[in-house]
């Protein structure tokens, strides 16, 4: 079986910035055709049972339904495997619009920055 390929119109990328904690990057459009890879990522980042697991979507340039649900879907995943899940807005008005329409911000960590890493 080939690996997946992932759509062009959404980066992903991923750091480590501390012992036990996890940084995606995601840039271009989360929507049905692209989260499906933040999934895919999300799971697997979270099968190494980190910490903390944040999501920044400060350069998401578009925000729809099927890129919220995989956040909320994410969010039980993160729970079940206890890790804490904090998504990341930045400045962007677009997403935080986005979550705050669809409620998603009540059941979601959002926060507008990025916390400073933990000493090791």
């Amino acid at each position: 079986m080939l690996p997946r390929t992932r759509n062009p119109a959404l980066r992903l990328r991923t750091s480590w910035p501390a012992p036990h904690a996890v940084l995606i990057t995601a840039r271009g459009a989360l929507d049905t055709a692209t989260a499906g890879d933040l999934a895919a990522l999300v799971s697997d980042r979270l099968w190494a049972t980190p910490e903390r697991l944040t999501l920044d979507l400060s350069e998401v340039d578009f925000l729809g339904v099927a890129g919220v649900r995989m956040l909320l879907h994410a969010a039980l995943q993160a729970e079940q495997s206890g890790t804490d899940l904090l998504v990341v807005t930045g400045p962007n008005p677009m997403v935080r619009r986005a979550l705050r329409v669809t409620e998603a911000d009540r059941r979601l960590t959002v926060a507008a920055l990025r916390p400073e890493p933990a000493p090791a």
